[in-house]
Protein backbone atom coordinates (compact mmCIF):
# COMPACT_ATOMS: atom_id res chain seq x y z
CA UNK A 1 0.00 0.00 0.00
CA UNK A 2 1.41 3.36 -1.02
CA UNK A 3 1.61 6.00 1.68
CA UNK A 4 0.17 9.42 0.86
CA UNK A 5 2.04 12.57 1.90
CA UNK A 6 0.06 15.77 2.36
CA UNK A 7 1.60 19.22 2.36
CA UNK A 8 0.37 22.02 4.60
CA UNK A 9 -1.38 24.64 2.46
CA UNK A 10 0.64 27.44 4.08
CA UNK A 11 3.92 25.88 2.84
CA UNK A 12 2.56 25.80 -0.70
CA UNK A 13 1.22 29.35 -0.45
CA UNK A 14 4.57 30.58 0.90
CA UNK A 15 6.42 29.11 -2.09
CA UNK A 16 8.49 26.72 0.04
CA UNK A 17 7.73 23.58 -2.01
CA UNK A 18 9.94 22.50 -4.91
CA UNK A 19 8.42 19.94 -7.30
CA UNK A 20 10.29 17.79 -9.79
CA UNK A 21 8.67 16.32 -12.88
CA UNK A 22 9.47 13.20 -14.87
CA UNK A 23 8.12 13.06 -18.42
CA UNK A 24 5.75 15.94 -17.66
CA UNK A 25 4.17 14.42 -14.55
CA UNK A 26 4.94 15.28 -10.88
CA UNK A 27 7.50 12.78 -9.61
CA UNK A 28 8.46 14.19 -6.23
CA UNK A 29 8.91 17.22 -4.03
CA UNK A 30 10.92 18.73 -1.22
CA UNK A 31 10.10 21.54 1.23
CA UNK A 32 12.55 24.12 2.59
CA UNK A 33 11.40 25.59 5.90
CA UNK A 34 13.21 28.63 7.32
CA UNK A 35 14.19 28.28 10.99
CA UNK A 36 14.31 30.96 13.67
CA UNK A 37 18.09 30.45 14.00
CA UNK A 38 18.74 31.61 10.41
CA UNK A 39 19.16 28.10 9.04
CA UNK A 40 16.64 25.99 7.12
CA UNK A 41 15.06 22.57 7.52
CA UNK A 42 14.85 20.17 4.60
CA UNK A 43 11.59 18.22 4.59
CA UNK A 44 11.99 15.38 2.10
CA UNK A 45 12.82 14.72 -0.61
CA UNK A 46 9.83 12.57 -1.44
CA UNK A 47 10.14 10.71 -4.75
CA UNK A 48 7.76 8.21 -6.35
CA UNK A 49 9.22 4.82 -5.34
CA UNK A 50 9.47 3.56 -8.91
CA UNK A 51 11.76 6.54 -9.62
CA UNK A 52 14.18 6.00 -6.72
CA UNK A 53 17.85 5.86 -7.70
CA UNK A 54 17.30 7.96 -10.83
CA UNK A 55 18.98 11.12 -9.52
CA UNK A 56 15.72 12.96 -8.88
CA UNK A 57 16.22 12.98 -5.09
CA UNK A 58 19.71 14.43 -5.39
CA UNK A 59 18.41 16.98 -7.89
CA UNK A 60 15.75 18.08 -5.39
CA UNK A 61 18.31 18.36 -2.59
CA UNK A 62 20.52 20.56 -4.77
CA UNK A 63 17.54 22.75 -5.70
CA UNK A 64 16.62 22.96 -2.01
CA UNK A 65 20.18 23.94 -1.05
CA UNK A 66 20.18 26.70 -3.65
CA UNK A 67 16.76 27.92 -2.49
CA UNK A 68 17.94 27.92 1.14
CA UNK A 69 20.86 30.18 0.17
CA UNK A 70 18.35 32.57 -1.42
CA UNK A 71 16.61 32.58 1.97
CA UNK A 72 20.06 33.46 3.43
CA UNK A 73 20.31 30.23 5.43
CA UNK A 74 23.82 29.21 6.44
CA UNK A 75 23.01 25.54 7.11
CA UNK A 76 20.47 23.10 5.70
CA UNK A 77 19.28 20.54 8.29
CA UNK A 78 17.67 17.17 7.49
CA UNK A 79 16.17 14.55 9.77
CA UNK A 80 17.19 11.17 8.36
CA UNK A 81 15.98 7.63 8.90
CA UNK A 82 18.72 5.00 9.19
CA UNK A 83 17.91 4.00 5.60
CA UNK A 84 18.33 7.55 4.26
CA UNK A 85 21.57 8.49 6.08
CA UNK A 86 23.80 7.24 3.21
CA UNK A 87 21.75 9.26 0.71
CA UNK A 88 22.17 12.46 2.70
CA UNK A 89 25.89 11.76 3.17
CA UNK A 90 26.26 11.49 -0.64
CA UNK A 91 24.51 14.86 -0.89
CA UNK A 92 27.10 16.53 1.35
CA UNK A 93 25.38 16.27 4.74
CA UNK A 94 27.29 15.32 7.89
CA UNK A 95 26.02 13.92 11.20
CA UNK A 96 24.76 16.61 13.59
CA UNK A 97 23.12 14.64 16.39
CA UNK A 98 19.98 12.60 16.90
CA UNK A 99 16.29 13.25 17.29
CA UNK A 100 13.89 10.97 19.14
CA UNK A 101 10.63 10.46 17.29
CA UNK A 102 7.59 8.23 17.64
CA UNK A 103 9.32 5.87 15.17
CA UNK A 104 12.52 5.75 17.20
CA UNK A 105 15.79 7.68 17.01
CA UNK A 106 16.51 9.58 13.81
CA UNK A 107 19.76 11.13 12.67
CA UNK A 108 20.10 14.88 12.31
CA UNK A 109 22.25 15.73 9.30
CA UNK A 110 23.50 19.17 8.29
CA UNK A 111 25.05 20.71 5.22
CA UNK A 112 26.88 24.01 5.27
CA UNK A 113 25.68 26.44 2.63
CA UNK A 114 28.55 28.89 3.17
CA UNK A 115 31.45 28.34 0.81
Amino acid sequence: MQQRVELPAEQIAAGLVIVVEHWGAPAGFVVVVPRDDGNADLDGPFIEPDLWRTGLGRRLVEEAAHFATVLEAGVLVATATPRSVPFYAKCGFTPAGTHNSSQGPLALMSRSLIF
